[in-house]
């Protein structure tokens, strides 16, 4: 049986999804400078989500029942209390558009522009992708959010220190997904994590 592979905080989900800037934060918040790729089906590359995001949206109003994207981060098995385990977090894009809209009693919410909401462990960013590859329009944008989620609830960090590094990570997942997809102005996204939107609470 082969071992599985070890890489950089910038060779996980295939290589292609965090710049170098971004690997600090998941070595902080995943507490390793190492990354294990346990199940090679789970570290989707950019590339990959991409494809499934074009996918969903071209389905139509089924859009909104279509599998997210998501990318499966460990970091090196170690003793956490009386176990040996690997600390993980997840990288999830969803696809949605107002051809999901169903006619019906009210009037049914689409939110627009750049947008951050939050959980405990993750930030999750929203952003519209007018983009010829998909096939989306400005009338009717592919929808995009993405979510960096920490699935390790036991580490030393302060919660309120490591929500920078959730933010900064969600952004640059993101904006490597704005422009392997082609969005026009990358989405809306700024530059940096500094320039996005406060957090809609």
């Amino acid at each position: 049986m082969l071992e599985p592979r070890v890489v950089a905080a910038t060779g996980v989900c295939g290589g292609t999804l965090f710049p170098a800037g971004a690997g600090p934060s998941l070595e902080r918040v995943l507490e390793s400078s190492k990354f294990v790729i346990r199940d090679e089906d789970k570290d989707l590359s950019t590339a990959e989500s991409a494809k499934m995001l074009e996918d969903a949206y071209r389905s139509g109003k089924d859009v909104r029942n279509k599998p997210t994207a998501d990318c499966k981060i460990s970091g090196e098995e170690r003793l956490v209390g009386d176990y040996e385990r690997y600390v993980s977090a997840l990288v999830r894009f969803k696809a949605f558009s107002k051809k999901a809209w169903t006619s019906g009693v009210g009037e049914e919410v689409y939110d627009e522009g750049v947008s951050v909401t939050g959980a405990k462990r993750q930030r999750s960013i929203e952003f519209d992708c007018v983009s010829a590859r998909v096939g989306s329009s400005v009338e009717i944008p592919l929808r995009v959010t993405v979510t960096f989620m920490n699935q390790f609830g036991e580490g030393a960090d302060d919660e309120a220190v490591l929500v920078n590094d959730y933010l900064l990570l969600a952004h640059a997942a993101g904006l490597s997904m704005s422009k392997e997809l082609g969005c026009a102005d990358n989405g809306g996204l700024p530059a940096g994590p500094e320039g996005l939107p406060a957090m809609i609470p």
